[in-house]
């Protein structure tokens, strides 16, 4: 596991760094410029051009301080200095001055002819405004330019804390940040201006980390160690049983990625509930797995009670389709589950439904009724949203961003917008939220937050959800906790799909490559 952190923490690291611990915020800035240098040298080993641009904050600092190692190092270096701060830091006025002694000068404007390397060091971590004036016009001719584009710590522009682009950005090559990585770098849009980034150590104490402790996690290949340990001394009864409500007519395909996963992920048993069209497909794709099918409505209204006594893990959602018949099998999974539960796909649009429906005069009519018919019937709750808020047992979502506005009524763009914050809003201890984009987001309501960081483009395709509930219920079933089976689900599906597109490339990754490779991830 490591901190990610937003640009609010990582000053705190910094002042808490210099002010408690007692570094000099200049050894700092040494220990940054020198990082930056190593980066450089190992790229460009032989002497180039290299242009540095800087306001007169620390992160121009920084810049001016690499400027001086590189022009030690024989490179041709150029110093911009935009000047828009009013008042230099006094770090910036101490590392100036140490150029002025040199006899380096500093330029009037950006050189007339194309840099071998440009790097930007005009606004770092502490941007709050939108990038606009001379800067901006500054970032653009720049952007404009041929050569190679590094930003130090973080590309001007971008927030921070968000990955939000205020006003205009710098488009980055190679980004090298200090002490941790931002959330930034990791959320679209900021990350798709940042290029590579590298985390260089520069001195930040591991008391410093502790004292702020970010309110943002990833995970690495050395948190799999998390997952579910087997025993020697054991038998299938010994991993859970996962059952899986999935699969209408014609969607069998739902039913046999979500199953093959769930076991993929070391899940003991597992049960498909679906209907009787579907058998046939489903035993000759996934032999092992027990098949519960339904003709009508009704037997599967009578069946499925049984079917939730017997599992230890319930998965519901996955090509059932939209209808009245769904949400039926939802209010009675809400109402007589027993133990963890994951809801996708079709399950999260019937549940946005029915919560919609519930929302209007009638539907208050109705809740009140219902109230008082609960009253007479031992008190058990009939609507979906109290079957939902009154739910037993952990619970875990995992909408894509269209679900989630389905959910929330907040727009696609709004919830893109602020990808932490709408996940951190609609959860709480008993609904984990799995808010699925090109990074996946997991929140329980409470700090830290879970970005995930594995998984590529490829994996944008019909069924890849569907893998991903397999996944968290076959951990789940091994018997981790709702929380962990849902940042580590969502780790191992996107190290799968990496290791898909190592063998299939982008263009040609299919859901089920994702099911195979887990064999790669998960050993």
């Amino acid at each position: 596991m490591q901190y990610i952190g937003s640009g609010d923490e990582m000053q705190r690291i910094d002042g808490y760094s210099i002010e408690t611990v007692g570094i000099p915020g200049i050894v700092l800035m040494e220990k940054a410029a020198l990082a930056m240098e190593e980066e450089i040298i190992r790229r460009f080993p032989s002497p180039v051009s290299v242009t540095i641009i800087a306001e007169r904050g620390n992160n121009g600092g920084d810049g001016l301080a690499l400027g001086r190692l590189l022009l030690a190092r024989g490179y041709e270096v150029s110093f911009y200095e935009i000047g828009g701060v009013r008042h230099a830091s006094e770090s910036y006025q101490t590392q100036r001055k140490i150029l002025e002694n040199l006899g380096v000068r500093f330029s009037d404007g950006l050189p007339k002819t194309d840099s071998d390397i440009w790097v930007d060091a005009v606004f770092g971590v502490g941007l709050k405004r939108d990038v606009a004036g001379v800067q901006r016009e500054v970032l653009e001719e720049v952007n404009r330019r041929n050569g190679f584009k590094i930003a130090v710590d973080i590309p001007s522009g971008v927030d921070a804390s968000s990955g939000r682009i205020l006003g205009y950005g710098f488009q980055a090559d190679l980004t090298i940040t200090f002490g941790l990585s931002k959330i930034g770098l990791v959320l679209y849009p900021g990350a798709s201006l940042a290029g590579e980034v590298v985390v260089k150590d520069i001195g930040f104490p591991k008391k410093a980390v502790e004292a702020v402790r970010p309110g943002t996690i990833v995970y690495t290949k050395e948190d799999l160690c998390r997952l579910p340990k087997r025993k020697p001394w054991s038998n299938k009864g010994s991993y859970g049983k996962v059952l899986l409500i999935v699969g209408a007519k014609n969607m069998a395909g739902a039913a046999c990625l979500s199953a093959s996963a769930a076991y993929r992920t070391g899940s003991g048993l597992v049960r498909i509930f679906t209907c009787e069209d579907n058998r046939e497909i489903l035993q000759s794709r996934v032999p092992e797995a027990i098949m519960t099918t339904y003709r009508s409505e009704e037997e599967a209204l009578l069946k499925l009670p049984e079917a939730l006594d017997w599992a230890s893990v319930v998965g519901i959602g996955p090509g059932l389709g939209q209808n009245a018949f769904t949400g039926k099998l939802l209010s009675m999974v809400l109402d007589r589950g027993h133990c963890p539960l994951v809801i996708d796909a079709d399950g999260l649009n019937t549940l946005a439904a029915l919560k919609k429906e519930e929302m209007g005069s009638a539907a208050e009519l109705r809740r009140e009724e219902s109230k008082m018919a609960a009253a007479s019937a031992e008190d058990e709750p009939r609507t979906i949203t109290e079957l939902y808020d009154s739910y037993k047992a952990p619970m875990i979502l995992t909408p894509h961003l269209k679900e989630m506005e389905r959910l929330t009524g907040k727009k696609v763009a709004d919830i893109q917008d602020s990808l932490m914050e709408t996940a951190k809003e609609a959860a709480d201890a008993a609904h984990i939220f799995v808010l699925k984009d090109a990074r996946t987001v997991v929140s329980d309501g409470s700090l830290p937050t879970y970005i995930n960081m594995s998984g590529n483009h490829g994996m944008a395709t019909g069924g890849s959800g569907d893998v991903l509930t397999g996944i968290i219920c076959g951990l789940l079933a091994g018997g981790l906790t709702a929380l962990e089976a849902a940042r580590l689900g969502a780790y191992c599906h996107g190290l799968a799909g990496d290791q898909a597109a190592k063998e299939k490339g982008c263009y040609g990754l299919m859901a089920g490559d994702l099911v195979r490779h887990l064999n790669d991830v998960i050993r």
